[in-house]
């Protein structure tokens, strides 16, 4: 399981009540703390923010499936990275190749689209650094 987060004033900032929680589960365990790269492929929770709110709420408000929806936001909002033309031929391409960096656009892109076409696609939660307790203070 990973967990994300940064340094706030100093301060490291992160879900810790979820992190407690994880190494809890295991008699022993290893928390291995890396440099953040926006150049490395696409975030595990990109991916799950991407299938577990953008693609539904497209789905939803377009009334397509959850296949169609991802292919809208693909052809839509992120042709750029996505879409490949030969000819009059377009091919569509896997976002696992993506960077953190570019799908971090895209999400942003589709957010722009979705407003055009009169739905609102609801951004990741911000405030999850909030949520977190100080290490000591851990049940």
């Amino acid at each position: 399981m990973d967990f994300y987060g940064e340094t706030i004033d100093g301060q490291p900032a992160t879900d810790w009540p979820a992190i407690h929680k994880a190494c809890a589960k295991h008699r022993r365990f290893v928390v291995r703390v890396e440099k953040f790269d926006e150049k490395r492929e696409i975030s595990r929770q990109q991916m799950r923010y991407l299938h577990g709110v953008v693609f539904p709420t497209v789905a939803r408000e377009m009334h397509v499936s959850l296949w169609e929806a991802e292919l809208l936001c693909k052809t839509q909002a992120g042709e750029q990275w996505l879409v490949k033309k030969m000819g009059d031929v377009r091919f569509i391409l896997s976002k696992t190749g993506m960077s953190v960096k570019d799908c971090t656009e895209w999400i942003e892109n589709i957010f722009d689209w979705s407003d055009r076409n009169g739905f609102f696609v609801p951004p990741p939660d911000k405030t999850w650094w909030r949520r977190r307790i100080e290490p000591d203070r851990a049940v």
